[in-house]
């Protein structure tokens, strides 16, 4: 045999061989409700920076199977306060990190549950891992009941009649009724000075009006097929470049100039599929997904580039993601590239809600919510509302308006930002098409000069007041109270009265409240040291 030629051959061969990667390993643990023994099921486990998450069994045990390093782990489930968080999770090649109990927080006190005494003896006096629990400031929207109707502030801009004339619209069916083939035009856009694009299918064409709702022309859109794609949404960027996205079997991105000249034109991954809407963020079209994450994309003559995905629609230096939380209450999260959450505030409805929809983020950060409210009436029958509002990222509400439903059975966008911080309806029956302009206040100049700290420690006579509540009444804020009974709370500036009480078991009374006043001014931080909870 040759030595000297089987060498070269076996070095070359080693060098073809993948590289072995490490071992994969595990992370496990319990979820229990903090301080019982009742276990969490069906909560959800994500790892933040990877698309990875578990979701708990009847006992509360979860498993995932990671690749070795360190982690952040997020639990969320319909019985908890959303966002809790378990860092510094180390995984070791091949290896099962078990974290044993880990306890989260309840939104309620569940039933059955063990007191902690009990719970610590049961687990043979184990410290439990102790998720951590994000500051949840709760804001109860207003209205008792629903507003048949909306408000008396809508103003009508634009009434169009079916028709292929100047400013009519094609229209097919009765969208008020359960009509299968009610169609109409599926989105609207607002340009950078207040001016109406509005993307009629049926004619194929996207008309103009002025902000006050004067027809301005029309020009052509090109369709994908012999058939009109209504699932289909146009955006516009400051400088007045228009972006169409049509979803059909190979979705595409047409981009055209002020004037509605075609300037470049390609198709999307096969991931677009599921695009939700299509936003201009300096002066990029960026796509808002039905799994609430965002992609950001480029036309350039070798095609389109994409950036992301991104965990929710650009606000900022944060992500905004809303959803509905349950019938009375929907989160909206603040959330960092990185993944972890800022802030989650919790809004809580006296009507039940149905949906939760971003409309878009104002010139001045706030971001816009429609919030679909329904209940049925005496009759059983059903009435609803659109309550809108603004959201500052610090977490207050700016303003609202109650807006009647759009009564259209098809739609791709209902809603969008003009540059003067109000919102535009697209409204329709069987007779015409409404766009409507509601007046929704921005934030003040001085609430955003951003919020105060507030933060302590509660004492119930020698132990930790572990399950206290911690709230400001006129503010809608509340706090969670630590393992050591240190809590923290954010406050816009001003002066407040923070209400401190015990736990109370389901029936029974609760208690008077400790109450400090304290005055928070903006970006400072206030420690009131430690509280002492009044005798029972």
């Amino acid at each position: 045999m040759n030595v000297a030629r089987l060498a070269p051959v076996l070095l070359l061969a080693a060098l073809a061989l993948p590289a072995q990667a490490a071992p994969k390993g595990s992370v496990t643990g319990i979820l229990r409700y903090r301080g019982c023994l009742t276990g969490v099921p069906g909560a959800t486990v994500s790892v933040i920076g990877r698309e990875k998450q578990a979701r708990s069994d009847t006992g509360g045990r979860f498993l995932l199977e990671l690749p070795p390093g360190k982690y952040s782990l997020v639990i969320r489930g319909p019985s908890l306060v959303p966002d809790q968080r378990v860092d510094d999770v180390a995984v070791g090649p091949g290896k099962l990190s078990d974290l044993g109990i880990v306890e989260v927080w309840a939104d309620e006190r569940p039933a059955l549950c063990v007191p902690d005494a009990a719970a610590a003896a049961m687990t043979g006096g184990v410290e439990p891992t102790v998720a951590a629990a994000p500051d949840l400031p709760a804001i109860d929207l207003p209205g008792n009941q629903v507003t048949v109707g909306g408000s008396t502030q809508g103003q009508v801009l634009v009434r169009a009649s079916p028709g292929t004339g100047p400013g009519q619209f094609g229209l097919q069916g009765n969208p008020t009724r359960d009509d299968e083939d009610a169609l109409g035009p599926p989105t609207f856009a607002v340009g950078p000075a207040g001016g109406l694009l509005v993307l009629d299918v049926l004619n194929g064409r996207i008309e103009r009006f002025d902000p006050r709702g004067k027809y301005q022309g029309t020009f052509p859109v090109a369709r994908a097929g012999a058939e009109p794609v209504f699932e289909s949404d146009i955006a516009v960027a400051e400088d007045g470049t228009i972006f169409l996205v049509t979803e059909s079997e190979s979705p595409t991105l047409t981009q055209y100039d002020p004037s509605g000249k075609v300037l470049l034109s390609g198709a999307l991954p096969p991931s677009f599929k599921g695009v939700d809407q299509i936003v201009s963020v300096r002066g990029r079209p960026t796509f808002l997904m039905l799994n609430g994450q965002s992609v950001r994309a480029e036309l350039g003559w070798g095609g389109i580039r994409a950036e992301g995905p991104r965990p929710g629609l650009p606000a900022g230096d944060v992500f905004v993601q809303a959803e509905r939380a349950g019938r009375w209450s929907a989160l909206v999260r603040f959330v960092a590239a990185d993944g972890i959450v800022r802030r989650t505030v919790n809004l809580r409805s006296a009507v039940p809600i149905a949906r939760v929809r971003l409309v878009g983020v104002n010139r001045r950060g706030d971001v816009v919510l429609a919030v679909d409210r329904q209940d049925g009436a005496d009759d059983e029958s059903t009435r609803a509302e659109v309550l809108l509002l603004s959201l500052t990222p610090q977490g207050q509400i700016a303003g609202t308006v109650v807006a009647p439903p759009g009564d259209r059975r098809w739609l791709f966008r209902e809603f969008a930002l003009a540059p003067d911080g109000s919102v535009i309806q697209m409204q329709s029956d069987v007779a015409e098409v409404r766009l409507v302009r509601w007046p929704l206040p921005s934030s003040p100049k001085d609430g955003a000069a951003g919020e105060g700290i507030l933060r302590g420690r509660i004492l119930d006579g020698a132990r930790p007041a572990v399950g206290a509540a911690v709230s400001v009444a006129r503010a809608h804020r509340s706090a969670l109270v630590g393992p050591d009974g240190a809590f923290e709370l954010r406050l816009p500036p001003g002066t407040w009265m923070i209400a401190f009480r015990r736990s109370s078991a389901p029936g029974v009374p609760e208690s008077a409240p400790t109450e400090v006043k304290v005055t928070v001014t903006a970006g400072g931080t206030i420690d009131v040291g430690t509280v002492q909870l009044a005798a029972p």
